[in-house]
């Protein structure tokens, strides 16, 4: 019997670590309200995400963006709701097209806003890290 092991990077165990903290928060936002989304837990799953990873020298831009997209990642559930709502309205043809694809262009603006305030706050974290003395390099002979 084979066994199959992955090896994750540190900057991917600490993003899953952050954006798996978030996740849940972000699914009971969306089932509570998914006209108004803060996603202010994938801000701090991001943010603690890139402070964790640069205790041990990573890159806590790139841990916070992963983690943010992994965290957001249930907000995406709203423009799913939205995308199969757009048949049932009688329209012609071309305008639901036309409503398909500004669902699809939400998403993706959805999404590159998260990787952007996930890559800041896990920018934050590093910087947060570096202050308490983290600097992640282990000092030469030391």
């Amino acid at each position: 019997m084979m066994s199959l092991q992955i090896e994750l990077s540190e900057t991917w165990k600490y993003a899953l670590l952050g954006g798996l903290l978030a996740a849940p928060f972000t699914v009971l936002e969306v089932l509570r309200s998914s006209g108004s989304l803060t996603l202010n837990m994938v801000a701090v799953g991001s943010a603690l995400a890139g402070y964790l990873v640069k205790r041990r020298g990573g890159n806590s831009t790139a841990t916070g963006f992963r983690a943010a997209l992994v965290g957001g990642l249930p907000a995406l559930w709203t423009i799913g709701e939205f995308v199969s709502i757009i048949p049932t309205v009688p329209n012609p043809l071309w305008f639901q097209a036309v409503g398909v694809a500004m669902g699809l262009a939400v998403a993706a603006l959805l999404m590159l806003f998260l990787a952007v305030g996930g890559a800041l706050a896990g920018r934050f974290g590093g910087w947060l890290a570096e202050r308490r003395g983290h600097g992640g390099a282990t000092p030469a002979g030391g």
